[in-house]
């Protein structure tokens, strides 16, 4: 009996010596606070071919948190390339999932051939709950022309070309708009 009752203090104090945040949430790869360069643009273009960023813009994420648990995205502004709207005031957090190898199938990207993707070719489709991937990502809300919009963004931890994917998703038709936003943009390190 004794001995456990011994066991049992002991495995309580073990646990006393994990912090909260060892509890809380898991760690953040270094690689998600990686900097990218846009390369590939396969959302829906009825915004124009620059509607919602240009090949050659980078980008990043603030590894400084007032929290904890959202970062900032650092749209990097190249030359005369401007990034358009929002995109400045995107907050982002940590979604754990899976390490992402390789780029799935309805992620790939052939700027001018969206409808040639499942995903790509679903037309005004939209998604008010957060979509839900099995793969670990950058998680926030951009508005484009006032509408909100799912930013998703998928660092891999490779170097080169699809080295982060970005993800947008409209989040509601309830004023009918046409939907015109949904997409792949591609990057690299």
């Amino acid at each position: 009996m004794q001995r456990n009752v011994l066991s049992v203090l002991a495995f309580a104090a073990s646990l006393l010596t994990l912090s909260p945040a060892t509890l809380a949430e898991p760690a953040i790869p270094d690689y998600f606070f990686s900097t990218w360069t846009i390369s590939k643009d396969c959302s829906e273009q009825h915004a124009g071919p620059t509607g919602h960023v240009q090949t050659g813009l980078r980008f990043g994420i603030d590894p400084q948190s007032d929290d904890g648990l959202t970062f900032a995205l650092k749209p990097i502004d190249v030359n005369t390339k401007l990034w358009p709207g929002n995109w400045k005031k995107v907050r982002l957090e940590y979604r754990a999932g899976a390490k992402m190898t390789s780029v799935p199938a309805d992620f790939e990207c052939v700027p001018g051939q969206e409808s040639a993707s499942p995903y790509l070719a679903m037309s005004s489709f939209s998604q008010t709950a957060e979509p839900n991937y099995e793969f670990e990502h950058w998680y926030g809300i951009l508005l484009i022309h006032g509408e909100p919009h799912h930013v998703l963004i998928f660092p891999r931890d490779v170097k080169g070309e699809s080295s982060a994917l970005i993800m947008i998703q409209d989040v509601d038709s309830g004023d009918t708009i046409q939907l015109d936003h949904n997409g792949i943009i591609h990057s690299e390190s």
